[in-house]
This record gives C-alpha cells, structure tokens and sequence, in this order.
C-alpha cells in the first residue's frame, strides 16, 4: 500500500442558522467586502403569506393567489372535510398597502398582520442566510459541491472566514457556523478531487457549448472568457491544495479557456473588418 501525508489545510464548514435581521446581516457583509452576497429582502406577498399562517394557523385552511398577488394579494380559505367532498370558503382577502397589511372580503385583524408582517420582512430566512454565506464561500474559493450542508474552505481564506462567521452569529442568537480544521488525509482529498472533477466537466462543457453556438455578442464573449481563465485558475489553486498535478483537469479547463479567447479575438477581427469595408 502506497501512503501519503497531507498538512491539515483549510476546513471544513457547516451551519445551524435562525432567521436574522436583514440590516444586521447587509452590514457584517458590506462592511467585510461582500455586498454582491447581500441577499434580497423577504418579498411582501412571502411575508403577507407567513403572517397569516402565523396569526391564524393553518388547520383545515389554505392560502390562495388572487390574479397578480403583488397588487392584488391573496385570499384565506376555510376548507370544510368531508368524507364525500371538501368544501372551500374565503374567510378573508388581504394584501400589503404600504407597509401595512388591509384586509378585504371579510374580518381579519389588520393589527395582527401588520405587526407580524413588518416582523417578517425586517428578517432574512435561515435559506437566505444560507445562501448569502455560500456566496461568500464561493468567493474564497470554498468548495461547495461535498455533500448537502458541507462544504470546504482553502487555508488562505481561513482567518477571514472565521471572521465573517463570528459577525454573523452575533446578528442572531442560534446562529451556529462550525469551522473544523482538517487534517487532508486520502478520504477528504478525494472528495474535494471528485467533486472539483464534476465542477469542472460541468462548467467547461457549458462554456463550450455557449461559445461554440456564435451568437454572444462582445460582452458575453469576454464574460465567457472570464469566466474559463477562472476555471484554470482554480484548478491550478486545488492542485496546489492537494499537492497533485490534476493535468487532466487542468486540460479540460484550459481548452475551454483556450476556445472563449478564441472566439473573442475572432469577434475582435469581425468588428475590425466590418470597421473597414
């Protein structure tokens, strides 16, 4: 049996996240350079829809959409269970006027709702919180593809990271962000090769077929280009990381490379031939 030592390098990442104050959350981001992660606010008709399940439970009732909810909202409907047929009757309407919620089509505690609904939109999902901190991972060239709910963070973004994690924690109590060092035995090296190896196939097929097609125009086709040149970079990162040559993988990212600059400098002569004629 061949054996091979690895340094403990970077660190795995997972999360127990409660619902968090969306201004709390925008400021830990911004303020450490990561505005782009910010996700969106709760939307008005998610958070008129979560205030009524709050306020009136949802035993034998049901949320409906009226035509366009955004303007016109939505309706609570009492389902009466039978053995035979269910029936179904609007209790109320209700849909969001400002920063209020107003009722229609019948009695629905207007206080109630509006008081639940600001509470909701002022707070971000623990799916959103989520999200926004995958983002950042991404960004520090974390590997997010492990399994569901782990993912892998490089040596050279850990202090960072850690940093980002502790700032988020305090925007909300419960919010848990574990960062295990790791010490890169073959189980784990393996893992980060196999799921870099499927990130890489998958990307580098998609940039081909979105330059082999010639219908980007000079953005898109510099974007593309970008983006290849960042996909041999990470290779190259991951086979630093792993202390392995991943010539394989690094052919397949440079050959998608080499085709987006390609297409770009042939877009390049186009544009200047059509300068001239």
């Amino acid at each position: 049996m061949i054996e091979k030592e690895y340094d403990i390098s970077g660190a795995i990442v997972f999360w127990s996240l409660q619902p968090t104050p969306y201004q709390a959350l925008r400021e830990v981001f911004e303020g450490m350079g990561y505005p782009d992660c910010v996700p969106n606010p709760r939307t008005d008709q998610s958070a008129l829809e979560n205030s009524i399940k709050a306020v009136y439970g949802m035993k034998n009732k049901t949320i409906v959409s009226r035509k366009q909810p955004k303007r016109n909202g939505v309706e609570l409907v009492n389902i009466e269970r039978s053995t035979q047929r269910n029936g179904y009757v609007t209790n109320f309407g209700a849909k969001v006027l400002g920063s209020r919620v107003k009722a229609d089509y019948g009695f629905a505690d207007e206080s109630a709702l509006t008081e639940e609904f600001l509470k909701l939109k002022a707070r971000l999902t623990t799916t959103a919180v989520g999200q926004a901190l995958v983002a950042v991972l991404e960004q520090m060239d974390g590997m997010t593809g492990l399994k569901p709910g782990v993912y892998y963070i490089p040596e050279h973004h850990l202090k960072r990271w850690k940093e980002l994690a502790e700032r988020v924690e305090g925007c909300q109590e419960g919010n848990k962000i574990t960062t295990a060092r790791v010490a890169m035995d073959e189980g784990t090296a393996r893992t980060i090769r196999d799921t870099l190896t499927h990130e890489v196939h998958e990307k580098a097929a998609k940039l081909l077929d979105d330059v082999s097609k010639g219908t980007l125009n000079d953005a898109q086709l510099q974007s593309r280009a970008r983006e290849a040149q960042a996909l041999v970079d990470r290779v190259t990162l991951y086979s630093s990381i792993l202390n392995e040559g991943l010539e394989g993988l690094k052919s397949v990212a440079q050959l998608a490379s080499g085709a987006a600059a390609a297409a770009v400098m042939q877009d390049f002569a186009a544009a200047g031939i059509g300068t001239c004629v």
